[in-house]
């Protein structure tokens, strides 16, 4: 009887904790999308000698600026699913012995419907309180290649100068980086797409993970947490366009939320505005619809854990051979509902 309590007080516990998280999150917008959505990942290769073959894939949840529905593997084998519970990702997971493993295909389905983020009383936010702060203080750390203090200070206090409210330093932070970075990605100059903060500043051009390192920093520097999330674009629907309805996606997008007190989570998305001007009003507060999240965080830890480092960030297939990294193609599709 004593067990049972115990395990109806922690249902109780985690219910409450996602009701907590799932409140303080932006509220949805007017408009939404349906889709469907295909996700594969083909172990190209093997290592000669190998004994077994680890394959890690992100699965999309329910918040509540989207629901997830008709989730299907079509492996002759079915995943191990789990929630990695620091950054909350849930992770699919197989485990194959490496004589079956080479040229191994596996594809996760789901449909989803996915809601527009609106922010609202952005201007009403607050400083944060202590329980706050202990709540979102791993959004406050550094990460691998998100710096955070130190060196740092006076590229945050330069970006946020005249900025005194938390409301006032997360649009300067985000029209600082919209300003100063050039969304770019050029084959002959590597260096961007891994989210770092110090190439931000150094080259001040890169993908969407870089735009958003800097965000972190300057947010986190100053004292605003401000979490990652990744996952596919969509294609605006364009009339008489079909491409824009169905077909490859072909890579990730990522954007941020700061944590302002008294409101909550504020979405932005720094490398869409750069890319389109006119909207650089509407991604300080608000996403489109246009996009599935998959994961969270940076320095990512995997279930199993990986035998390799954290991963940098956790999107795309990620396999090991005997504990070590090896190639894994992949393949996104989608079609509108």
């Amino acid at each position: 009887m004593r067990h049972f309590a115990i395990l109806v007080a922690l249902c109780l516990f985690g219910m409450s904790a996602f009701a907590r998280a799932e409140e303080s999150e932006a509220p949805a917008g007017a408009k939404s999308r349906k889709f469907q959505f295909s996700y594969t990942a083909t172990i190209e290769a093997v290592p000669e000698g190998a004994k077994s073959v680890d394959l890690w894939i992100p699965v999309p949840q329910d918040s509540v600026h989207q629901t997830i529905t008709d989730l299907k593997f079509n492996s002759a084998q079915q995943p191990d699913i789990a929630i990695e519970p620091e950054l909350n990702n849930k992770i699919a997971h197989w485990k194959i012995d490496a004589a079956q493993a080479k040229g191994l295909s596996v594809t996760m389905s789901f449909d989803c419907v996915r809601k527009e983020v609106a922010a609202t009383n952005v201007d009403k936010a607050r400083e944060l309180s202590a329980d706050e702060r202990a709540a979102q203080s791993k959004w406050l750390r550094a990460n691998k290649l998100v710096l955070v203090g130190g060196d740092f200070v006076q590229v945050a206090e330069a970006a946020t100068k005249g900025a005194a409210k938390p409301n006032e330093i997360a649009k300067a932070a985000y029209d600082y980086t919209v300003s100063t970075m050039k969304y770019d990605k050029p084959k002959d100059k590597l260096g961007w797409g891994n989210g770092s903060t110090q190439w931000a500043c150094d080259s001040k051009f890169g993908n969407c993970t870089d735009f958003h390192a800097l965000i972190m920093s300057i947010g986190r520097t100053k004292g605003i947490p401000v979490k990652f999330e990744m996952g596919f674009p969509l294609p605006t629907v364009v009339d008489g366009k079909p491409e824009t309805k169905t077909g490859p996606i072909g890579g990730y997008h990522c954007w941020a939320k700061f944590y302002l007190g008294g409101v909550g989570w504020v979405p932005v998305d720094a490398s869409e505005a750069q890319k389109n001007p006119a909207l650089a009003g509407y991604y300080f507060g608000n996403l489109t619809a246009d996009r599935v999240q998959v994961s969270n965080g940076r320095d990512v830890n995997l279930v199993p854990k990986q035998g390799e480092d954290a991963l940098n960030y956790f999107v795309y297939p990620y396999a090991e051979a005997d504990g070590k990294k090896i190639s894994v193609a992949k393949k996104f599709e989608f079609k509108d509902l």
